[in-house]
């Protein structure tokens, strides 16, 4: 049976220095959680990915880009603007708008997977107010009864520890 067990610290180095006891006697590194208000840049985490927002940013771009060029020529199309024999689409104009538009499709897609990836649009969580407060959580998803007890040893009191 799964446990989650949670331990609050004062500062950053005490969590931290428990981390490092706890992956020298084996727990697995993406049973670990660190969570604090601040970046903490001592702990490296074993389970952070590589961002993507360089790639959304490139389809938004071209998301808007496609969007304003179908935007320009059909409202153009549709209107039926006298022009006296000059093209109703004219690259120098919609150019414009198709440059703002990519600009617009890559700024809102950056955003958006800003927010996904900073886990910004969760829920509260039971420990967040704790956190607010200048404290690190730290959070140890035990997997079976070993490491259970490995963790229940090493996050209790000196005076309390077997």
């Amino acid at each position: 049976m799964e446990e989650k067990i949670i331990a609050i610290f004062d500062t950053a180095d005490e969590a931290i220095a428990v981390v490092r006891r706890l992956r020298r006697e084996g727990v697995a590194e993406n049973a670990i959680t660190l969570m604090s208000s601040e970046p903490i840049h001592d702990y490296e985490s074993g389970d952070e990915r590589p961002s993507r927002i360089g790639g959304f940013a490139i389809a938004g771009g071209i998301a808007g880009a496609a969007a304003a060029i179908a935007l320009t020529v059909l409202a153009s199309k549709q209107m039926n603007l006298v022009t006296g024999g000059m093209p109703v689409v004219a690259p120098w104009p919609f150019g414009i708008i198709v440059f703002e538009m990519a600009a617009l499709g890559s700024i809102l897609s950056t955003l958006g997977r800003m927010i996904y990836e900073a886990r910004l649009g969760r829920r509260l969580s039971d420990y967040d107010e704790i956190i607010f407060d200048g404290r690190v959580a730290l959070s140890v998803q035990c997997a079976d009864e070993e490491s259970r007890r490995v963790v229940k040893r090493l996050l209790s009191p000196p005076d309390q520890a077997k």
